[in-house]
């Protein structure tokens, strides 16, 4: 994923952050990866560690969309006021689609 496209989506994730639209945590995740909301999207960080992999493989056995950063989980931390942060879940669907939306701007030539 460029760089350029990334600091959009990490803009946006601050966004969210502020406005308390993010969780963060692997129990919370996985509260959130089970929950009933509708439209879902989680944000991994690079750097993650083995624990953090197993609420991918969930993310991947419920069909619920992700993303995997080039960035570490200090940067991703730093961009949602956090100190660290491996995973990120989108709770807002109005940002989840944001996020998507970038995405799929870039997968299809968008800019």
């Amino acid at each position: 994923m460029r760089e350029e496209i990334e600091k959009k989506i990490l803009n946006l994730l601050g966004l969210a952050s502020k406005s308390g639209n993010i969780v963060v945590g692997q129990k919370s995740l996985r509260n959130y990866i089970s929950s009933l909301q509708r439209r879902k999207l989680v944000v991994f960080s690079s750097d993650f560690g083995e624990s953090v992999a197993q609420i991918m493989k969930k993310c991947e056995s419920r069909n619920i969309p992700y993303l995997k950063l080039s960035v570490g989980k200090e940067e991703l931390g730093k961009y949602i006021g956090k100190g660290t942060a491996s995973a990120v879940g989108v709770i807002n669907e109005t940002f989840v689609d944001g996020v998507l939306k970038i995405v799929n701007g870039f997968v299809s030539g968008g800019k």
